[in-house]
């Protein structure tokens, strides 16, 4: 009986989300669906949300403590800081960070960090378009929360740029190495 209520609710929340009515569900690969409280109901708390959705060790170990007490500006900066040292370390040999650092790993030219074989128009353009995402993740969230104090300063805008991090990690992860060469590290 409970099976079918809740298989019911599902099917319905799917109807809702599908014809544009619902605005508090969150369309997953998996699991399907994934209901998210309104902002009224009990667990709803921005770090109740934060710890259901931000799941990486990378930017959870990070920006969770920072997240849960307030400090959201900072806690979007490191998990950035996260996304950036992750890249660099995948390709050892590389001096830059940030914006230089992303541009240059998944340049579609010549990527150290590729998705595909970058053999159809689609396949360069996801390398294009995520190249200008990491890029652009660095210059307009990473440094602007760096530089600046406050620049984050609400819980749903920090946890929105956070769980942007987390989708960049995870791509990161998934990434192949490509014919990018990286340069030997100056002598010292």
């Amino acid at each position: 009986m409970t099976l079918r209520l809740l298989d019911g609710i599902r099917r319905f929340q799917e109807h809702l989300l599908e014809i544009g009515v619902a605005r508090s569900v969150l369309a997953l690969p998996a699991p399907r669906m994934l209901a998210l409280p309104s902002p009224t109901a009990e667990g709803s708390e921005p770090a109740s949300v934060f710890g259901r959705l931000v799941t990486e060790p990378e930017i959870h170990d990070v920006a969770s403590d920072l997240f849960v007490s307030g400090h959201y500006n900072v806690a979007v900066a490191e998990a950035y800081k996260a996304v950036d040292k992750f890249v660099a370390e995948r390709v050892p040999g590389l001096m830059q960070s940030g914006t230089t650092l992303m541009e240059q790993v998944f340049a579609p030219s010549a990527p150290h960090l590729k998705w595909s074989p970058m053999t159809s128009p689609s396949q360069v353009d996801e390398q294009k378009g995520y190249q200008r995402l990491y890029a652009g993740a660095m210059l307009g969230i990473r440094n602007p929360t760096t530089h600046e104090f406050g620049w984050v300063d609400e819980p749903e805008l920090a946890l929105e740029l956070i769980v942007f991090a987390q989708h960049l990690l995870r791509k990161a992860k998934i990434a192949e190495p490509g014919a990018g060469k990286a340069r030997a590290a100056p002598a010292v």
